[in-house]
């Protein structure tokens, strides 16, 4: 059942590591200590064989045996090529067999070595050439070597089962503090199941790469709450935007239908339905658009058009409201300037802000638009001379349904969603677009667009 767990499986898995580890520095330490405990053996095998063959003391055993006492060894043998023993000192009669090809070895010049075992000892034997034909034969016990090598062995064995349970206390402490951010979290989305969303994470010392997962949970739950709280406006707006003119269509027909009337009061009521229907029309238009923008289900059509062609196709259709409204139309552009974009949809943004202004331009006032190229982009403006908008109101005219002016929107016929609509168009072509606006003096919009860029969706 722990396995199931990722703190067990953590646990599980660092204390195989860990214990691997152990494995393998016991065995390196353990080879490298028998390794320089062997060569201390042989080479005082060999400093007692260097003494043994020096000068004379090859040949004269008095002199051998003596030197051999001095260094503690009880062993000692002269053999020649064929394996005769000319002088010899043992501690016993124990038959020492020899090895002939070791001799052989031996007499080319390279001392050999060998381990025997003698009454469950083991000993350590040297072959030392000492002329062409001869090589002196030395012993050396290894019992305290062997006595290391168990002590090293023992304590091996003892030392691995307390690292072991240290390393798996270890881990499943660390793999707690390590899943502490991960209980804090799944805590966290509990609440916020709960509709608790003013809960957050309480960052620690946990890592820069836990931490900043934490951060970025945070900012998830912030925007999704934002999110959640635009949606609820925009839902509340929604419904609030169709009430009206769907109540005011009911009111008309149930007046009308409470009495005969002659046709000129039912053609007034007629009229009076029809501006409400087109108010509704206009605003599922504008919010099928925004949905087919946000689900990025919304085609863009690329082509090269003339900028001045086009915003003088935008003016066209504003000339004879302009008229009725006494409002003046300046226009100011730049010849021969090219954009690489959807006509369309440019139009439809252009067409939104131009109708913005009008709608809060008093009589007499004009609406001004310029166009200019400035480097590898085409700026184009459109001021008006209407009433303005509040500096801290700005920051949010392209959200949905925001109105400066609620009441006068409604009564101009403003949906709240064009702004909205012009903002995502210039968005989806990598332009930008900013606001300056005085308050009773007018409101200027500035459109940068790159002459020529790849249109994201």
């Amino acid at each position: 059942m722990i396995f199931k767990t990722f703190r067990g499986r953590f646990v599980f898995v660092s204390s195989a590591v860990v214990s691997l580890l152990i494995i393998v520095f016991a065995i390196f330490i353990y080879s490298s200590y028998s390794k320089a405990l062997m060569e201390a053996i042989d080479r005082s095998l060999l400093l007692v064989a260097k003494k043994g063959s020096a000068g004379e003391a090859a040949s004269d055993p008095n002199i051998s045996v003596e030197l051999l006492k001095i260094a503690n060894n009880e062993f000692y043998q002269v053999i020649t090529r064929q394996g005769k023993v000319t002088i010899a000192y043992l501690e016993s009669n124990y038959p020492w067999p020899v090895n002939r090809k070791l001799i052989d070895s031996a007499l080319k010049g390279l001392p050999q070595f060998e381990t025997m075992t003698y009454k469950s000892e083991n000993y350590r034997i040297l072959y030392y050439p000492v002329d062409a034909d001869t090589v002196l034969r030395a012993r050396k016990s290894q019992e305290s070597f062997d006595r290391a090598v168990t002590e090293l062995k023992r304590l091996f064995l003892f030392s691995f089962p307390p690292l072991l349970m240290i390393s798996l206390i270890l881990g499943w402490v660390f793999a707690g503090k390590m899943l502490d951010l991960v209980r804090k979290m799944k805590l966290l989305a509990e609440q916020i199941r709960q509709g608790k969303w003013d809960k957050r994470l309480a960052l620690e010392s946990y890592g820069k790469e836990i931490n900043e997962l934490g951060l970025i949970l945070n900012e998830m739950v912030d925007n999704i709450k934002r999110s959640m709280e635009s949606q609820k406006r925009f839902t509340a707006d929604v419904s609030h935007e169709i009430r009206s003119p769907l109540t005011s269509l009911r009111g008309n027909i149930e007046v009308a239908l409470r009495k005969k009337r002659p046709p000129e009061e039912y053609e007034e009521v007629l009229r009076n339905n029809l501006s409400d229907v087109i108010r509704l029309t206009r605003l599922t238009d504008n919010l099928l658009f925004l949905s087919r923008a946000e689900n990025k289900i919304l085609a863009l059509r690329r082509q090269w058009f003339d900028v001045k062609h086009m915003l003088e196709s935008v003016i066209e259709g504003f000339r004879e409201k302009a008229m009725v409204e006494g409002l003046a139309i300046i226009e100011d552009y730049q010849n021969e300037l090219e954009l690489n974009g959807d006509i369309e949809l440019l139009e439809q943004a252009f067409s939104n802000i131009i109708d913005n202004g009008m709608k809060y331009t008093p009589r007499g006032g004009s609406i001004t638009i310029k166009s200019r190229e400035e480097g590898e982009v085409v700026k184009i403006s459109v001021s008006d001379t209407g009433i303005g908008i509040p500096e801290d109101q700005i920051p949010h005219i392209f959200e949905r349904f925001y109105r400066v002016d609620r009441e006068q929107s409604r009564r101009l016929g403003g949906t709240g969603l064009g702004l909205a609509i012009t903002h995502w168009i210039i968005r989806a072509h990598n332009g930008e677009i900013s606001v300056t606006s005085t308050v009773d003096k007018g409101t200027e919009f500035t459109i940068t667009l790159p002459k020529l860029t790849e249109i994201s969706i």
